[in-house]
């Protein structure tokens, strides 16, 4: 059986005059989670093109679980404080790995 990683992919648009320390707080929660969470495979953030206030995070975890212990940490509780009142619109979408395939993660 293959297993499926949980996938998280976020949309975010900043208000602006608040990008800098938005953005800031993001790279070091995906640096910190990439390096000291297992359970995390991939974590990059990127802005889109025509808008810089508009941020895209894409995120792989080991599984559901790995992506629940990622919601406990310090990292993402910075983060959310400082974004918690200046993000305008934010999308969510969860889903699950087709390819590739487990064991070209680490760990598999």
């Amino acid at each position: 059986m293959v297993r499926k990683m949980f996938v998280l992919i976020a949309q975010f648009k900043i208000q602006e005059g608040h990008r800098d320390a938005v953005v800031a707080a993001l790279v070091e929660d995906a640096g910190s989670s990439v390096s000291v969470e297992p359970g995390c495979y991939q974590f990059d953030v990127s802005q889109d093109e025509s808008d810089p206030n508009t941020i895209y995070a894409y995120e792989i975890y080991a599984d559901e679980d790995a992506f629940e212990a990622h919601t406990r940490t310090p990292h993402l509780a910075k983060w959310r404080e400082a974004s918690q009142d200046v993000i305008e619109a934010r999308v969510i979408y969860r889903g699950s790995t087709i390819f590739p395939d487990d064991s070209k993660w680490k760990g598999g």
